[in-house]
């Protein structure tokens, strides 16, 4: 009769492997575990930090007519904004174009310009917005108007108008366009931040319409169409109270 062998399940551990090889995994797992860890860091700073405006543009521009207004006006109700208006970008529309299907055109959605801030003062006729752009539009600008080297982010690069649409004492539909005052300017790692305010716009009740239109200073012909468009006020849509804080207050009040 045979003699019945019982095998152990398992196998024998074999030699241990070089230590040049585990010395390289050790490498890779951990270099991949710091990639990771780099990634999720980047993503965060860019949600949490990268977007802060600078902290000379966070008040409301203080300028003489608004003091003098906000002097015999001044209270609720005096700084106004619409928060249903969709006016924090504009598509860029320029770039990047692609045909979906025939005679169906895809325009690149990626934001070029973003308001930031947008500010009514219909008893001082005024409007304030804040401008924001990303350091990837400069390569664009460079290409499109074929420039010798791509702007730097403190340059001086945009015609930027308000345009009213408003109604007349005859009851017509009028356009004027306003010219803009810069009054600050600053940049952080990604962004360009630019603060401007608009005086003498028209009665606030009689305006149907505003936009902020932007052109590239070397090519301004206010009869063609802008570089950007931004629209920024719609008579449909509600007004609110803009909450001015401190800071706000002190910014108006000393600039009479």
């Amino acid at each position: 009769m045979a003699e019945d062998y019982i095998y152990d399940d398992y196998e024998e551990e074999g030699p241990p492997a070089p230590l040049f090889w585990r010395i390289l995994g050790k490498v890779i797992k951990y270099s991949f575990i710091a990639l990771i860890v780099f990634i999720n860091a980047f993503l965060l700073w860019r949600v949490l930090f990268s977007t802060n405006e600078p902290s000379a543009i966070k008040t409301v521009a203080g300028n003489s007519s608004l003091a003098a207004a906000w002097e015999q006006y001044g209270g609720d109700g005096f700084a106004r904004y619409q928060a249903e208006q969709d006016n924090i970008a504009t598509d860029e529309d320029w770039h990047d174009q692609f045909e979906l299907a025939e005679g169906e055109i895809k325009k690149n959605e990626f934001a070029q310009f973003f308001l930031t801030d947008v500010v009514f003062f219909p008893r001082a006729n005024q409007t304030q917005i804040v401008l924001r752009y990303n350091k990837s539009l400069l390569p664009h600008i460079a290409k499109d108007y074929e420039l010798d080297e791509i702007p730097g982010k403190k340059d001086d690069l945009f015609d930027v108008t308000l345009v009213v649409y408003y109604k007349n004492e005859e009851g017509d539909t009028k356009k004027t366009r306003i010219a803009s005052n810069l009054a600050e300017m600053d940049t952080t790692s990604l962004y360009t931040f630019r603060q401007y305010y608009f005086e003498s716009i028209p009665e606030f009740s009689s305006i149907n319409k505003m936009q902020v239109e932007i052109y590239y200073k070397g090519d301004v012909d206010y009869g063609a169409k802008p570089y950007s468009v931004i629209e920024i006020y719609d008579k449909l849509l509600e007004l609110q109270n803009y909450p001015l804080d401190s800071k706000d207050i002190a910014a108006i009040e000393g600039a009479k």
